[in-house]
């Protein structure tokens, strides 16, 4: 599960965010660094320059990098861990006061080992899960490495081995997750000096060659040469002499190479110790000389005691008791040398600690500080968020209101353009009905009235009109009509596959009678098959009230030409004439219910106020528009748009 969860926050970093992240981890190990005397003075003087300069530009981040900077100098280099405290302290003051999350976790990694440094394992455990904490809301995969490793040293110092071991691997899962073979290297030393505490020297041995491999890559001899050190003790305590040998002999060529004085006493001391389980005497004396004379030289005491311990095991063994003695009583004299330094040392710890104590009480005021402005802070956001949920909860009463106030409008607009359409059709209708009815009525008052003084002439042109009037009363109603089931919704516009041309055939088959009366030219100049998926009742309407309309408008001797042209996927039926045309003005009221325009045709026929309205409702729900070109006195040209079949 912890890998899962760290492939999951790998996948989520960002790119550019983690070389910035990078480049903090390097700097905060850079400082631990251990420099000489003289470079300490200055660098300590320089992150205290820069510390006051941050101040005076108000750069809050770079003033904690190097109050942070000199708390670790002040305790790693000049032991000074009251001040070291003092420094980070104020660090976190400003991290706290500002929220500077990257930061304060460096403070808490440092804070952590000068605790730890006293033996505070508790408190620097606590301060490495604060960081840990603070590093899950940064998502900083590279940082969360260098947690682990640490949180992992401390349990194990803790003797928590098991709970150290997850840590080490779920760093170095982190660390191969981000190729950072440095890093996966140090999990891997890490890993194999608590195998060896736990007595597994063969998962041990695994992870020093793991890392060995590593660091040959990056050529790092320095480590090269500790992880082959470390693999010949490996080989050591498994009795593999000859393996162990080669190891310690590859490792002592990179230190001589170096001139790296301690490694060369603990790797002479470890190839004596070596031989003196072989039983091999002179060459660990040899070896273990050499040991002893490069630990004085490095001024390693550790391996200096190391090397009186097994010289005088060494002498005893070759019964040489006089030198056994001798070195006995120096390893016995360096020894109480060391204790007493211990003594003094544990005397400074228990000062520390108690320093410690009181920075601690510090610590947990800024604690108790923060944590106390979060619950304010905590309160305010909970205010603040029922503000903004009022705020929202009476801007969607105020939308819905508005919603409902502009729906009513259009409500009303909709309504009032429906019943001025009622009013301005029942006016056409009216208007349109009254005239034959008229006629009617003053045909059948002269035939009650006056039947014996009418001739038969007269008769003949009373009935011509009352003709005319009946037409055109019928023609109002067919097309009022369907007018009002288009409207009503009654008409069922489901298409229907056809041929267009046909269509076309049979109106001007219905009309080339009416044509020819006048004596008018009907040419349908159409290509042929035109298929179509249209509603065929409403096409066949349009058709025929246009071609009607042409007849009306065009004067004897004139021609209509019916034509067909394809654009793209849609056809463009036209009906052009050379009748009376129309002026822009009349052009614009022609398909509008609302504006009543029937003009009279050549032959005085009169017109529905119908026909056009009809056409373009009937065009429309055929997916097509409708549109004409005219010019008074030169005719027209009337034209739908309709969908091709595919």
């Amino acid at each position: 599960m912890k890998v899962f969860l760290a492939c999951m926050v790998l996948m989520s970093a960002v790119p550019l965010a983690r070389a910035q992240d990078e480049a903090d981890v390097d700097w905060y190990t850079r400082i631990f660094l251990p420099q000489n005397q003289k470079t300490l003075e200055r660098e300590i003087s320089q992150a205290n320059s820069r510390r006051l300069k941050a101040r005076q530009t108000g750069n809050k981040v770079e003033e904690t990098k190097a109050l942070i900077a000199l708390g670790v100098f002040h305790f790693t280099r000049v032991n000074d861990y009251e001040q070291a405290m003092g420094w980070l302290i104020q660090s976190l003051k400003i991290e706290d006061s500002l929220d500077l999350r990257p930061e304060k976790i460096f403070t808490y990694l440092a804070m952590a080992r000068v605790f730890d440094e006293v033996g505070n394992t508790f408190k620097s455990l606590e301060l490495l899960t604060q960081a840990q904490k603070l590093n899950e809301k940064k998502n900083n995969p590279t940082l969360q490495t260098m947690l682990l490793n640490e949180t992992g040293r401390v349990k194990q110092a803790r003797g928590s081995m098991d709970d150290a071991l997850d840590d080490y691997q779920l760093a170095l899962e982190y660390a191969r997750q981000l190729k950072q073979p440095a890093r996966e290297a140090e999990a891997l030393v890490h890993i194999g000096q608590l195998q060896t505490k736990k007595k597994k020297n063969k998962e041990a041995l695994a992870a020093y060659k793991s890392a060995l491999a590593i660091y040959r890559s990056l050529k790092d001899k320095s480590n090269e040469a500790a992880s082959l050190n470390e693999v010949g003790e490996m080989y050591r305590l498994m009795k593999s002499y000859d393996r162990a040998l080669a190891n310690h002999t590859a490792a002592l060529e990179i230190r001589d190479a170096l001139n790296d004085d301690a490694g060369r006493a603990q790797t002479y001391n470890n190839i004596g110790a070596l031989y003196l389980d072989e039983k091999n005497f002179k060459r660990a004396q040899a070896n273990l000389a050499l040991g002893l004379q490069a630990g004085k030289e490095a001024q390693d005491q550790n391996e200096m005691l190391r090397s009186y311990d097994f010289l005088s095991l060494c002498f005893k063994e070759m019964k040489d008791f006089r030198k056994a003695l001798e070195y006995r009583e120096q390893f016995l004299a360096l020894e109480d040398f060391i204790q007493r330094d211990k003594s003094e040392r544990r005397v400074l710890e228990a000062q520390n600690r108690y320093v410690m104590d009181k920075q601690e009480l510090a610590i947990n005021q800024l604690a108790a500080d923060r944590e106390q402005r979060d619950k304010v802070i905590e309160a305010q956001d909970k205010l603040r968020n029922i503000l903004f949920l009022l705020i929202a909860f009476g801007l969607i009463i105020v939308l819905l209101v508005l919603f409902l106030y502009i729906l009513k409008q259009r409500s009303n607009r909709k309504l009032q353009e429906l019943n001025g359409t009622k009013d301005k059709l029942f006016s056409i209708i009216g208007h349109d009905l009254k005239g034959p009815l008229n006629s009617l009525s003053s045909f059948s008052f002269l035939l009650v009235h006056h039947i014996d003084s009418i001739s038969k002439e007269e008769i003949k042109m009373l009935s011509q009109d009352l003709d005319k009037s009946l037409k055109n009363l019928f023609a109002l109603l067919e097309n009022l009509l369907e007018w009002s089931r288009a409207q009503t919704g009654n008409i069922d516009f489901k298409p229907e596959a056809f041929d267009l041309a046909v269509v076309l055939r049979e109106n001007e088959d219905l009309l080339k009678g009416q044509a020819q009366l006048k004596q008018l030219a009907l040419v349908n100049d159409n290509p042929g098959p035109l298929p179509v998926t249209l509603h065929r009742h409403s096409i066949n309407t349009v058709v025929r009230n246009l071609l009607s309309n042409a007849i009306k408008f065009t004067a004897p001797g004139g021609s209509i030409t019916l034509a067909v042209l394809k654009k793209g996927n849609q056809y463009e039926v036209s009906v052009t004439d050379t009748g009376v045309g129309m002026s822009a003005a009349a052009k614009e009221k022609l398909f509008l219910i609302g504006t009543k325009h029937s003009t009279l045709g050549t032959a005085k026929e009169k017109g529905t106020g119908l026909g056009l309205v009809l056409c373009k409702e009937f065009v429309e729900q055929n997916g097509g528009t409708i549109g004409v070109d005219s010019e008074e006195g030169k005719g027209s040209r009337f034209y739908f748009t309709i969908p091709a079949k595919p």
